[in-house]
């Protein structure tokens, strides 16, 4: 395996996480990632049924972690619409 700098992560070790809002609320479950050419976006299944595609930039991703399989995101305004 290629040792990781910190605050990397493969994305097999984090598919399943639980993936919470910054209030501490349960989101959903981090069910892929798509990687694409401007930036990587995590596919969150949310309790709806429906998935919600976060963006893996600063802004949302506020913390990933691995050994937890928790995820803290900031729900930017229009991704639920």
């Amino acid at each position: 395996a290629v040792p990781l700098e910190e605050g990397e992560f493969f994305f097999c070790d984090i598919i399943g996480s639980t993936v919470y809002e910054e209030n501490g609320n349960k989101f959903g479950i981090l069910k892929d990632v798509l990687e694409t050419g401007a930036n990587d976006v995590f596919v969150v299944e949310i309790p709806e049924g429906k998935e919600v595609l976060l963006p893996l930039i600063d802004d949302c991703i506020k913390e990933v972690n691995v050994e937890e399989k928790k995820i803290v995101a900031y729900i930017m305004p229009g991704l639920m619409d």
